[in-house]
Order: C-alpha cells, then structure tokens, then sequence
C-alpha cells in the first residue's frame, strides 16, 4: 500500500485521507509491474470496469471498509510477520460473510502480488474443503512464497496443512463503529460525524458500501446505515398476536406462558441467563398454530420476534458455504436486537445425523453441527470458539410438523431443550380464535354452537371459515352475520351428496363402535365439508394395556368396514396415510409388538414408536406378526358393524340432516333401533 504504519499496519485508512484513493491507483500501477507467479485460486475472476482515479466506486469503499477492518481485527506483532518479515508466512484469515469475499481479496491483491492467495467462500463442494490444495501450500511454503487463505469458515474450506502451518490467523469479525468509522474518515475526510450503535445492527459489507453513497456526507451516510438496520432487524408485528392467557393449546400454552415469563424475568433483570428457559421445539399438524403461538408468545414477553424460514436457506444458490453464512446470519440478525426470541420455521428440514447416507454427509453434517454450536446457550461467543454459541439474551423457537425428523441433540439443556406438541384447541380454544380473526366483529353473539361444530379444526381453517364468512357478506352487500358464520362453518358447497353419506357412514361407524366397545366416553359426532370428527374422551386412570389398545383399533378399523359394507367401496379417507385411520391402527401395533412385552415377545425390536413401523417393514418376522394381527381386528371390527349395520345407518343420516350430534343424541338413536341379528361380537 502508499503508506504504512510504523508496525506495518494494514493501513486502517490512514494513508487515503489527503489523496482520495490515489495511493490504492499508485499501488495498482505498482503491483501491475510486478510479475505473478504460480497459480492462484479464486471466486473473483471476472473482470469489472476500471473506475477513474480521484473516483470512489463500489470496489474502492469496499477496500477501505476492508483495510480498516483488517487493522482493528490485527496485532503489530501480526502486521510485521505479514507484511515486514521475508521469511515465507502461512496467513488465515476469517471474514464474516460472502461479501467480504471479492473486497478482501481486491485489497490483498493490490498489497502484494507475489503472495499465493486461495479465497474460498464454499460454492464448490469439491474444491473449497480441508483435503483439497494441500499440496500447493506445502510447495509454496517450501518454496519460499507466502500463502494467504481467505474463507468464510476456514477450518472446513481451507486447505488443512495451511491452517495447521498458518504464522498469523486474523478474525475480521463483525463490523463495528470502529471499523466503520475509519472507512467513513476516509470516504468523506471533511466530515466528522459519530455512529450510533443502532446503525450497524444486522447489516452487511455491501450495506455500508451501499450506504457511502456519492454526493452524500458521513451524516447522510450515518442514516441510511441505521435505516437500512432498522429494515434488517425489524421482527415481525406481534401487536395483533392472540392473547397467550386465552389461547387454547393445550400443554403448549402452558409451556408458553412459562416461557414467556422467563423471557420476561431475564429482560427485568429478575432472573439469571444461567437459569432461564432457553426455547423449545414446537410440533403438530399442519395449520395446528405453531407460528400463532409463537408471535403470542413474544407478545406476552414483550420482545421482538424474528422468523426465519429453514427451506428459504436452500433456494437458489443452495452450495455449502451459502447455507452456512445464511444459518450464522440468522444468530448475527438475532444478537443485533438484544433479548429476542427467534423462530426457526421448518427445522426439520436441517434432519438428523443418523439418517443420512455417505453421500448427503459431507453437506449436511456440517450445517448440523453448526446450527447445533450457534444455539447452544451454554456457550459464551466471547470465547475463542470460532464464534459459537448463542447470544445471550436470544431466545429460540423451532417449528415443525415432522417432530421424528429434528435432529434428536437439538433437546438438549441448552439448545431447543424440549419438544412441545401443540395440540388442536377445543371449542372454547375454537372460540377465541374465531374471536380473535374476527377482529371485533359478531362481538355481542354467542358463537359457542359455531365453536362446538367446528372442534376438531386446526385455527389455520378456523381463519378459512371466518375469511369465507367475510367474503360471502361482502359479495351480499351487507354485514357479517351469525348465519354467514355457521353457513362457512358447515361448508356445504364444498361438499356432494355423495361424499356427504361416505363421511357420515364413516363417523358413525367410529361413534357406534366407541359405544359399543366401551372404549371411551364419546363427546359428539360430526361432519363438515369434506371432514368429520369423532371425539372421545379417553380414561387417563391408567397406562395404555393390550386390551385397550385393540378396543382403539377396532374403533378406528370399523369406519373402512361401515364404508365397505354400507357404502359399498372404501375410500383413501380409511388407509391414505400414515395419519388414516388404518396408518394410525398400522403405527399401534407395530409399537405393540416391536417396543413393549404386551402380546408376549420379551425382545423389543425397536427404541421408539417413530422406527417401530419401518422395523416391521425390514424385519420379515415383525412384519408378519403386525399383519396377522390387524387382519383379526379387521376381522373383529367387521363383525362389529355387521352387528350394529342399522344403527350406524341411522346415525349417519341423521348426521346429513343435522351435521352435529352429541353423546346423548347418539344414544338415543341406539336405543330406538335393534342391533341386527346375528354373530355377537367377540
């Protein structure tokens, strides 16, 4: 560079106050006479207009920016070895990001041209790892030349003999008022302005060049940076989130509101970070108000909340090194608002560690490991730790609806903690949801009937039902009613005549044989659109025996034999999936006979219910035994309706006229009709 300090500084910007950018041109002239030897490895290559001396463009802020980052992230001692000493230098040096990438590289560049320099930032999976250019470095240190490796995470992207050999490693770490006001100082040398601490939160190199506009001051430029911060770090609005005390889910509200009250106590300064609730993994079905109960948490604590969706890490330029600096960009943001909580939508999308095969291994292990240190709160980031570790104060979400796919060392004290099922609220958690999207609207009716009918919803299809209301009184030209309400509810344009009696058999079927069998104490019955539900409370007085669970299975396996029988031909709605009712009996017999000791095999052939079903896949025996077993509870549930064929006809219509019927109502309906003769129950 034109100038040095006395140490051999990297210059901060002291030597481009009275020039412009004269000493980089002179430099570059300088460089340019120089002869390059050897091959050098870079992401850089293209090449870009040269801008005019006495201009500053984007690459000569960036330098400056570079320079000054470079001296604060430095010692002397570091400075001399690199830049004074002429004995051969191994030097890593750590950025932040893929933006500082091009900047540092330019800059080295133009320092010094007969160093072997390799940047890599991970986009190649094959070339930007330890074990590849090894064999470069070792020649180059033996041949007296000095190699300097620039990456985003050196450790994996560099050559490993070069960072095992390396004489000096420089941390450039994230930009500060220090670094930023040197490249100001620099940039705009009659000015004189200072930088706030909220004007650099969450942003990156090119924000700043961004900002250092021309025709602007250090002023101008100040506030542009903090404009831009404010965008970056803005969380999502949680002043319209539903009220945590009246929200209904079940274990998961409570879970939320101790959270909550963690989050609170450490903000107030009540309670140590040491001893506070770090987080948790949130996981139901789709829609069940995962994401809802989440911005209602952060509303109870009174924090910001920021989301950050795992699968839009992976669009696009989904290399390695991408999806790293996108991962420790989402703590960056995080840590850049103070006590947070933070969101991660879609974490089963990272997997477990277990389940990948040799190829995926070397791209997701890594991504694993590192979502695994950046959350874990038992680690400070002020360690030499390669940045590790959750900022304190940041508190972390996950959400998911695939639980059996999160990476099982994500519960641990300190990361995710806990998995929390978030169950389907009930009619008076449905209650507050309607209440909730209705925004003040119906606000002197009862909607408890509408919230009884519609027990079993997910809230995502509750705000359906209050959307579709709204919409039909607009298309009216009139104002919401009850009517609108009920009629959206009920869904009866979305569903034939046809569908309409298959439904109904098939939660008939479910009532009569959860009366039948004893197996629980049934709620109600209903139907709606093109879904019913069944609901049955359960006895909790004791754990789950043989017995009971073949009650259940019957109970599930009836509504398939009521179709056959009654309908005439079984639908998708019985055996579809995992979650149909033949997935769900499949599931419960497999963990019957792989997991306990109940049907008499003393060896358990799986450690969970989540790999007892893909045990019976595998294994010929197990398999056999879950199949022999379903086909005679099959057998008994056929038997079952062949019974009570009448009765279940008979609920089923008065479900198509009613739509809703409760325990008593079914009751009544099985005292006024027989049971058909023939073959009791067994």
């Amino acid at each position: 560079m034109s100038e040095r300090d006395q140490d051999g500084s990297f210059g901060g910007a002291s030597g481009f106050r009275s020039s412009g950018v004269h000493g980089f041109m002179e430099l570059a002239k300088l460089a340019a006479a120089r002869e390059s030897s050897g091959d050098e490895e870079t992401e850089v290559a293209e090449e870009e207009p040269v801008e005019p001396a006495g201009s500053f463009g984007r690459r000569q802020i960036g330098e400056l920016i570079v320079a000054a980052a470079l001296r604060r992230s430095s010692t002397a001692a570091d400075r001399r070895r690199v830049l004074r000493d002429p004995r051969p230098a191994g030097v890593v040096i750590k950025v932040p990001s893929s933006a500082w990438i091009r900047p540092v590289h330019d800059y080295l560049r133009k320092l010094r041209r007969d160093w072997l320099l390799l940047t890599r930032n991970g986009s190649d999976r094959r070339r930007h790892v330890a074990s590849e250019g090894n064999e470069e470095i070792a020649d180059a240190l033996a041949g007296g030349r000095s190699v300097v490796g620039v990456a985003i995470d050196p450790e994996r992207q560099l050559p490993r003999t070069l960072t095992a050999a390396a004489d000096v490693v420089i941390d450039v770490g994230d930009l500060n008022a220090e670094v930023v006001g040197r490249a100001l100082r620099a940039r705009f040398p009659q000015d004189a302005a200072k930088i706030p601490p909220d004007a650099l939160g969450a942003l990156d190199l090119d924000d700043l060049v961004a900002a250092m506009r021309p025709g602007f001051g250090a002023a101008a430029s100040i506030e542009l940076m903090r404009r831009a911060s404010r965008r970056r770090s803005a969380g999502t609005d949680v002043s319209i989130a539903p009220d945590l005390t009246t929200t209904q889910f079940g274990a998961a509200r409570e879970f939320g509101l101790a959270l909550a009250q963690d989050i609170r106590d450490f903000r107030e300064g009540r309670q140590s970070w040491a001893d506070s609730m770090k987080g948790g993994i949130l996981f139901g079905q789709s829609g069940a108000g995962k994401s809802q109960l989440a911005a209602s948490i952060a509303a109870a604590a009174g924090v910001p909340l920021l989301r950050f969706s795992v699968a839009s890490m992976f669009e696009g330029n989904a290399h390695l090194g991408t999806v790293i600096e996108s991962l420790k960009n989402t703590m960056s943001q995080a840590a850049s608002l103070g006590c947070c909580l933070a969101v991660y939508e879609e974490i089963e999308f990272f997997g477990r560690r277990d389940r990948l095969d040799s190829r995926s291994s070397d791209f997701w292990t890594p991504i694993i490991d590192l979502l695994m240190l950046l959350t874990d709160a038992g680690l400070s980031t002020d360690e030499s730790n390669h940045g590790a570790g959750r900022p304190v104060g940041v508190f972390v979400l996950g959400c998911t609806n695939h639980i059996h796919m999160v990476e099982p060392a994500l519960l641990r004290p300190n990361r995710f903690e806990r998995a929390v099922e978030v169950s389907l609220p009930d009619a008076a958690g449905i209650a507050n949801v309607l209440k909730f999207h209705l925004r003040g609207a119906l606000g002197g009716e009862d909607l408890s009937a509408v919230a009884t009918f519609l027990e079993g919803s997910t809230p995502a299809e509750c705000m359906a039902v209050v959307r579709a209301a709204r919409r039909a009184a607009r298309h009216a030209g009139r104002a919401l009613s009850l009517a609108d309400l009920v009629a959206a509810a009920q869904g009866d344009d979305d569903c034939s005549s046809q569908l309409a009696w298959r439904v109904a058999v098939h939660e008939a079927a479910h009532a009569v044989a959860t009366i039948a069998t004893g197996e629980g104490a049934l709620a109600y019955v209903s139907i709606r659109g093109r879904g019913g539900l069944t609901r049955v409370e359960r006895d909790g007085d004791d754990l789950p025996t043989l017995e009971s669970i073949e009650r259940t299975a019957i109970c599930l396996l009836a509504a398939g034999a009521a179709e056959a029988s009654i309908v005439g031909s079984l639908s998708t709605g019985w055996s579809g999936s995992e979650r149909s009712d033949l997935g769900q009996v499949s599931s419960m017999l497999a963990h019957l006979h792989a997991c306990t000791g109940l049907t008499g095999n003393l060896l358990l052939r799986a450690g969970s219910s989540d790999g007892a079903l893909e045990a019976a896949r595998r294994d010929p025996e197990l398999g056999r035994a879950v199949e022999e077993h379903l086909r005679e509870l099959h057998a008994r549930a056929c038997a079952l309706v062949a019974r009570h064929r009448d009765r279940i006809v008979a609920v089923a219509e008065a479900l198509v006229a009613r739509r809703h019927l409760d325990a008593a109502e079914v009751v009544a309906i099985l005292s006024a009709v027989p049971e058909n003769p023939g073959e009791a129950l067994a």
